[in-house]
């Protein structure tokens, strides 16, 4: 389960400046995540920044410091992701694209190393994204954050006037190295684009042996690991 927060302060995503009007005179204020306002999908660019910060991994929970930028466009109702992401971990810079298709439980991610292209379709090793772990807590203090897959401490704070996400945190714990990260959402829209659950031609061949070798290199967008649904 995790913890969504109501801010105390109006954001507008796309210039990111505070509208405190909104807040003193109580216009348009709402309870996100309700029965009665349930969010079918949005899509969203993201900067995220990690020190040492939990992700998932097929390992297991592993820890990376890096930055990382992106773009989300999820549908909640069908159970489809999109995500584009560039990580740099200050080492190496890794860009992907990947799809998650939540009705036969299939992903698909795609990229560039070394001028290859590929594409590699798998198996779900998650839940598709689902906006029913979202828990209301308070308008303005923070509550005891729950748990996340018993690794990390994850808190998304919201704009109260219109529910748009502003950003995510997280921290890790229950006897994981000590770390933390933070998402940003910018350029927010309350729906998702469904245009963007096209594959590419890449996705719909037979990986050859060139694109095979690569396989063991392939990332997911640590993003992932702190979404909290």
């Amino acid at each position: 389960m995790t913890i969504a927060l109501n801010c105390c302060k109006s954001f507008n995503m796309g210039t990111n400046k505070i509208d405190n009007s909104k807040i003193e005179n109580q216009v348009g204020q709402q309870q996100c995540f309700n029965s009665s306002n349930q969010l079918k999908g949005f899509s969203s660019t993201y900067f995220e920044v990690s020190f040492n910060g939990n992700y998932k991994a097929p390992s297991g929970i592993q820890q990376s410091s890096y930055i990382e930028y992106g773009f989300l466009n999820i549908n909640f109702v069908s159970g489809q992701m999109y995500v584009y992401s560039l990580n740099d971990n200050g080492t190496a810079i890794f860009k992907s694209s990947l799809w998650v298709f939540g009705s036969n439980h299939t992903q698909y991610v795609s990229g560039n190393i070394d001028g290859t292209d590929y594409c590699f379709q798998q198996p779900l090793s998650y839940s598709p994204p689902s906006i029913e772990g979202l828990n209301y807590v308070t308008d303005s203090k923070l509550g005891s954050p729950s748990n996340l897959s018993d690794s990390s401490n994850v808190i998304l704070f919201v704009d109260k006037s219109d529910c748009s996400f502003i950003s995510i945190s997280s921290e890790n714990t229950n006897n994981t190295p000590s770390g933390s990260s933070l998402t940003n959402f910018y350029n927010y829209n309350s729906s998702a684009d469904s245009s963007y659950f096209q594959l590419p031609s890449v996705c719909f061949n037979e990986p050859n042996s060139e694109q095979l070798k690569l396989k063991s290199s392939v990332q997911l967008p640590k993003v992932l690991g702190n979404l909290p649904f």
